[in-house]
């Protein structure tokens, strides 16, 4: 065993793009939703787009992040709209 093992997989620039092509389409999906349908809550938004599938934490993820790019903005408490 060398001093630079790990047990934990190691990323890379390939996997980090991938992350990243992930998140945009998660982003893209929810930005859609709102255009098209107008205000909508967490809940709604996870229930239409049946993102308990998408993993751990990456529907959290997707609307942090979604605000953060400007793809759509909070209106509220855990409310969601176009931006």
């Amino acid at each position: 065993m060398s001093a630079s093992y790990t047990p934990f997989p190691s990323t890379s620039s390939r996997d980090a793009d991938e992350d990243e092509w992930w998140l945009r389409r998660e982003i893209s999906l929810i930005e859609n939703l709102l255009h098209s349908r107008g205000e909508a809550s967490a809940d709604e938004i996870g229930a239409e787009l049946g993102c308990k599938y998408w993993g751990p934490m990456r529907f959290r993820r997707a609307l942090k992040e979604g605000v953060r790019r400007g793809a759509f903005r909070k209106a509220g408490r855990k409310r969601y709209s176009a931006a």
